[in-house]
């Protein structure tokens, strides 16, 4: 099931925020951001500032896993697989906007 709230995505234990095209304070294009609150963890894909395509991940649940938080670089058809997936879903919502950016960030990674 899918809800919009806040310009958020929810579906399941996931909620989505926003993409953009404008660079964070770290010069990284953050694309897809998707967090969950059980159990307390963080996914992050984007346009890193050097260009590159890039993966971010984190455990927030307990100091346990902390070893477990990573950011790594991943290929152009990695992210191109998960800007499309993001499309995909958000298709059949009012998030017409964000299927936009998705479409142009396709397009920034060839």
């Amino acid at each position: 099931m899918k809800k919009i709230l806040n310009n958020t995505l929810v579906t399941d234990r996931w909620v989505y925020n926003k993409p953009s095209l404008t660079p964070d304070k770290n010069g990284n294009i953050v694309l897809i951001h998707k967090v969950s609150f059980g159990p307390l963890e963080c996914w992050e894909w984007g346009i890193d500032c050097a260009g590159k395509p890039y993966e971010l991940y984190q455990w927030c649940e307990n100091d346990l896993y902390e070893d477990e938080n990573y950011t790594k670089n991943i290929s152009c058809s990695e992210l191109k697989q998960k800007l499309n997936y993001m499309t995909e879903l958000v298709s059949d919502t009012e998030l017409s906007d964000w299927s936009e950016i998705y479409q142009k960030a396709i397009g920034m990674t060839v």
